[in-house]
């Protein structure tokens, strides 16, 4: 069993975003054990991600941070 580590590219995480959804995000992700290249815009795009909310409201609140950068 080996350890899944997973870069992640700003551009592409948001492309998947606005093309799927949050849903695009988790899929992007898969089963990552770890996540590198992180800053903190996708550290909270990531925590609105997994959190406990609403569907509708994950995708207002991603949408208010991208809208943002």
């Amino acid at each position: 069993m080996g350890f899944n580590k997973r870069y992640i590219k700003k551009e592409i995480l948001i492309e998947r975003f606005r093309l799927e959804g949050y849903q695009g995000i988790l899929d992007y992700i898969g089963k990552a054990d770890t996540l590198i290249g992180l800053d903190d815009e996708l550290q909270e795009i990531l925590d609105i991600t997994y959190c406990s909310i609403c569907p509708t409201k994950k995708n207002i609140e991603i949408n208010k941070i991208l809208y943002e950068l």
